[in-house]
């Protein structure tokens, strides 16, 4: 079914844009430990970094249900 197929691939992009934020994560803590950003900046950005991955973990659960995939 077409709906399928799109669902798929959204789920598909979803789990590369949580990897990709990870990586930004990861990224923010390397540069703040090099004193490239200080602690409010790196604070402020790592919270924005983290409330988009609580987003797109939100969606991953939602399409997992409708897909039907478990842990």
């Amino acid at each position: 079914m077409a709906g399928d197929k799109n669902v798929e691939r959204e789920y598909r992009r979803l789990l590369k844009e949580r990897d990709r934020l990870v990586d930004e994560l990861q990224k923010l803590k390397k540069r703040y430990e090099s004193g490239e950003l200080d602690e409010e900046a790196y604070k402020r950005s790592r919270y924005d970094v983290e409330r988009q991955i609580v987003e797109v973990m939100d969606r991953i659960t939602q399409l997992k249900f409708l897909l039907g995939v478990s842990d």
